[in-house]
């Protein structure tokens, strides 16, 4: 694969590989058709699942430890030929096996009206993309014309299933659509689906059928009708695994006005100034972790009858607001008629949806309703949409199309980076419901397919971290300013044809905070330059010219000059949230609290070893690493072969030589005899035999590594080198030994290279983290400390939270229990600060891992106080209300107690409150090694006993 699958994909890649094995001797077997739905909601990147997992069907794969099909012929059908065409390019970019390029049809081919002419059967190895609009009556491809040489699609499809040698699997893609009865088109869609499910006119049926569904309920209802037809059960990807994935945007921001006034100017220029912060913040990120330009884009949606005057106008205003846009080529259109577009002097072409995302020229985007299905742009950061509040479902359906990350990871340096803002004009506050219930889950569908759950935020404000500034420290922040200011005069004089202006005697230069009014805002560039965007009365007059040297505005070329800086900032009620003392000692105790992430097991120790020792080579911590492993494995391999010589050996004999009893009947003299005799394996039979040891040791490289040892280093040949290698794999004890030190291995480069983790690019560090998650041992994490965050200004402020707005307030969204803990805390005199832990998977959540019948979940607490001792020492401590008592509540304490356990001396407090009901409220002091006890003893499902028991008290 050309792109690394998440750990969520891996999985259900491996879960359908597992099904559609037993599935294919089902039908071999049995002649049972079989089928089997894979639920993934938006974003969870079905496609690239499949393109795995026709990829290892095709080829195997050795992380899975699967072997090729080499009969598998994939049959792909769709609804329509456009979503074919981007799921065959999204084939191409995301399997290096499927195609080299966009042009290789070695592997993947389009069904087209002409199609039977040159096929007979389909053919292995190759995915077959079918519209099932070439299977309506009347088409080409079912009426056996001379086109193609007089053979119908059925029948073609029919020796395909009929062929020994060949397993046909149908995919169905968005299967719900075509099996529905809606309407008269819906009723021949389900007829042409029914036909390549159930066989046509008398032919047999498709053997494997795999539906692929965000909402896969009508599938399965129709897969359950067929009572010929078995149903595995559905695989799904959970919304919650998207989420915490990094693949979608963690925040959606949406803007819309406090009343119907008109607004769509303003907001569209409110949309251009956060496309261009977009933009700079991109730019600076990519360039800072040496990533592909991300070239983010600014999807507008236009009205149903928008004129070629209105479009013109827009186009205006967004390049009077991003000049870095190029007028020729910035601009594109979706709109349904596919027609280019001249608009005054913008040539505005159309563009097919599918290709947006690769044609990184285009950085504004017209449409106007949903865009069309299975159609997504990463790099959409910014939405203006001039609907109407009725249309709530285009709005959503949008959203929908523009939730994916453009790095497929989420980025831990800048929230901001994980957000996309939306400008709604023409809605309400009441009018938006609709849109937030559907973007937060809690309605399944809205027109298009069903979206994991996720951050919404209404009049979003961003919040800083709130670490203490003094007068002083201003005033020299402003003395060194004006050195700097004079230094950038003097450097301009210097410069031939310096002119001085009348504004360079009178106009002051702008601060910060001389800006701050409506409709203004301040940028500051990565390289300390100040970036002012004026509204139009604020503008007016003033120009700013990169290329005279008389301008107010010009920042010197010259290499030996000195660099404008940033005007300091004007001290806010945030600068004296906290003192010096109490923020060291804040930070202090933050960066003591140890995290424990959820393991998870490696499905290949071999292919994790490699993995890790490719980063740590291609990330400079350990150039050796890969010849350290190849070395140590062929070792560990002659070592094991010797250690455990009788079932090697035993192995090796059953490979080398296969046993035959020959009978013999003599009819003349009627007697009978029978012998064993011995057939020596060939060549070709050792070298298949030893293809497992491929798989089974995470790919060929090791393998080889052990072949070339035996052929080069000992003189032998490859046949013995194969014979060992198959004779190790089928003994139990070796294999359970290699891996074991591929494991142990694995863990000594994470000890030995820890140190260097910080200094790696953050996607080399998120890899890294992965990488070591499945490591043996127990390996401690800290918490990011967090710098900055995007929250929703319309809920209720709180003091002393450790990220604030200017005004030293923090908006939260809490409940009323929430809301009363952290009261109650700030009430108390030992309480310096606190912070609000996020819910989601980010580095700067702190999680608690605890067992359920479901596997190994994290639990987040929701807050973490910090509090002085009577000593003057600021510790951390946890104050966690649950207003429910459900099933997990006693996973989730015992995975409190087993991490206090091993971290006794971290927290100067833990409590655990249970809100009984009404406004009794309850705490465990889960400190306590009675309550503690109390705990791991308890076995009943309800805990509230728990909460009237050791150590337990009312919390007030």
């Amino acid at each position: 694969m050309r792109i690394e699958l998440k750990e969520f994909q891996v999985d259900a890649v491996t879960k359908l590989l597992d099904d559609i094995a037993k599935m294919r001797g089902m039908y071999r077997q049995y002649q049972q058709p079989t089928s089997v739905c894979l639920a993934a909601p938006t974003g969870s990147g079905k496609t690239v699942i499949c393109s795995a997992l026709i990829e290892a069907l095709f080829f195997g794969n050795d992380e899975i430890g699967v072997l090729p099909d080499e009969s598998a012929v994939v049959l792909w059908l769709s609804d329509s030929p456009s979503l074919n065409d981007q799921t065959l390019m999204r084939f191409v970019s995301a399997s290096d096996k499927l195609a080299d390029w966009i042009g290789d049809r070695r592997h993947l081919e389009v069904v087209g009206n002409d199609f039977c002419a040159s096929h007979e059967e389909l053919e292995p190895g190759h995915v077959y993309f079918l519209s099932k609009d070439l299977l309506g009556k009347g088409k080409l491809l079912v009426r056996g014309s001379e086109a193609n040489s007089g053979r119908v699609f059925w029948d073609v499809l029919a020796r395909t299933i009929q062929n020994a040698n060949r397993n046909l699997y149908l995919f169905i893609d968005e299967a719900h659509r075509g099996l529905g009865h809606e309407n008269k088109g819906s009723r021949d869609a389900a007829t042409i689906y029914a036909n390549l499910i159930d066989g046509y006119e008398g032919r047999p049926p498709a053997p494997i059928v795999v539906g692929i569904s965000a909402t896969p309920k009508r599938f399965e209802a129709s897969m359950d009708e067929r009572k010929s037809r078995a149903s595995m059960p559905t695989v799904s990807v959970s919304p919650r695994d998207v989420q915490e994935s990094g693949l979608l945007k963690d925040t959606i921001e949406l803007r819309v006005p406090e009343n119907e006034d008109p607004v769509d100017h303003q907001y569209l220029t409110m949309a251009c100034e956060r496309f261009r912060m977009a933009c700079e913040r991109w730019d600076s990120y990519c360039t800072e972790q040496s990533e592909p330009d991300v070239s983010p884009l600014l999807l507008v949606q236009a009205q149903d009858s928008v004129s070629k005057d209105s479009l013109k106008e827009m186009c205006d205003q967004i390049l009077g607001l991003v000049p870095s846009l190029n007028p020729a080529v910035s601009f594109a259109n979706v709109f349904g008629d596919h027609a280019d577009i001249a608009a005054g002097r913008y040539l505005i072409p159309y563009v097919k949806p599918e290709l947006v995302q690769d044609r990184r020229q285009i950085r504004v985007l017209f449409a106007k309703e949903a865009v069309s299905n299975g159609w997504d742009c990463p790099r959409a950061e910014v939405i203006f949409s001039q609907r109407r509040r009725s249309d709530s479902t285009y709005i959503a359906q949008l959203i929908g199309r523009i939730v994916r990350t453009p790095l497929a990871r989420r980025i831990d340096a800048d929230d901001v980076l994980n957000s996309v803002a939306c400008y709604l004009p023409r809605f309400n506050p009441e009018s938006t419901k609709d849109v937030v219930d559907y973007l937060t889950g809690k309605k399944d569908e809205m027109g298009g397919s069903h979206l994991p759950s996720r951050n919404v935020i209404l009049n979003p404000v961003t919040v800083e971290e709130a670490s203490p500034r003094s007068e002083e420290e201003y005033q020299q922040e402003l003395e060194a300013y004006e050195k700097n200011k004079e230094a950038v005069a003097k450097a301009k004089e210097q410069l031939a044809g310096y002119q001085p202006t009348l504004d360079s005697f009178v106009t002051p230069t702008p601060s910060v905070d001389d800006y701050e009014g409506a409709g203004n805002t301040t940028e500051v560039h990565s390289t300390g330059q100040l970036d002012i965007n004026f509204t139009e009365n604020a503008s007016a007059g003033l120009t700013e010219d990169t290329t005279n040297p008389s301008s107010s505005f010009y920042v010197p070329t010259n290499p030996t000059a000195p660099i404008p800086m940033v005007p300091p900032k004007k001290l806010t009620d945030r600068d004296s949230s906290f003192t010096k003392e109490e923020w060291d000692g804040i930070k202090a105790a933050f960066a003591s609290i140890p995290v424990r992430r959820n393991p998870k097991k490696a499905r290949n120790e071999f292919r994790a070893l490699l993995d890790t020792a490719t980063l740590l080579m291609e990330t400079g911590l350990m150039r050796d690493a890969g010849r350290d492993v190849n070395k140590n494995f062929v070792s560990m391999l002659c070592g094991a072969i010797i250690q455990y010589g009788d079932e090697y050996g035993s192995a090796r004999h059953d490979i080398e030589v296969a046993e035959t009893r020959k009978i013999v009947i003599d009819r003349l003299h009627e007697t009978q005899s029978e012998a064993v005799e011995e057939a020596r394996t060939d060549s070709e039979g050792i070298a298949k035999a030893a293809r497992e040891a491929d798989v089974t040791f995470g790919g060929k490289e090791l393998a080889n590594a052990f072949r070339r040892h035996i052929v080069v280093g000992e003189g032998k040949d490859i046949d013995e080198a194969n014979l060992q290698l198959a004779a190790a794999v089928r003994t139990p004890e070796i294999v359970s030994e290699l891996e074991n030190w591929a494991s142990n291995k694995r863990g000594r480069y994470f000890d030995e290279t820890n140190a260097d983790r910080d200094y790696l690019s953050e996607a080399d560090r998120q890899r890294y983290d992965e990488l070591e998650r499945e490591s043996a041992g127990k390996r401690l994490k800290h918490i990011e400390w967090p710098t900055s965050a995007v929250l929703s200004d319309n809920y209720k402020k709180y003091p002393r939270h450790i990220i604030q707005k200017s005004d030293g307030l923090c908006p939260l969204d809490l409940n009323d229990d929430e809301d009363f803990v952290v009261a109650t805390e700030l009430g108390r005199s030992r309480t310096v600060g606190f912070y609000r832990n996020p819910s989601n998977n980010s580095p700067k959540s702190f999680s608690i891992p605890y067992s359920t019948s479901v596997g190994r979940l994290a639990l987040r607490p929701d807050f973490i106080f910090f509090v002085r001792d009577v000593d003057g020492k600021i510790w951390p401590s946890i104050i966690d209300p649950h207003g429910e008592f459900l099933a997990d509540t006693l996973g989730k304490l015992r995975g409190y107690v087993e991490y206090l356990r091993e971290f006794p001396d971290v927290f100067k407090q833990v409590l655990f409150i249970g809100c009984m009901g009404g406004t009794e409220r309850r705490a465990i002091s889960l400190l306590r090694e009675d309550t503690q006890e109390a705990i791991m003893n308890y076995d009943e499902v309800d805990c509230k006993a728990l909460f009237y028991g050791p150590g337990s008290f009312p919390y007030k």
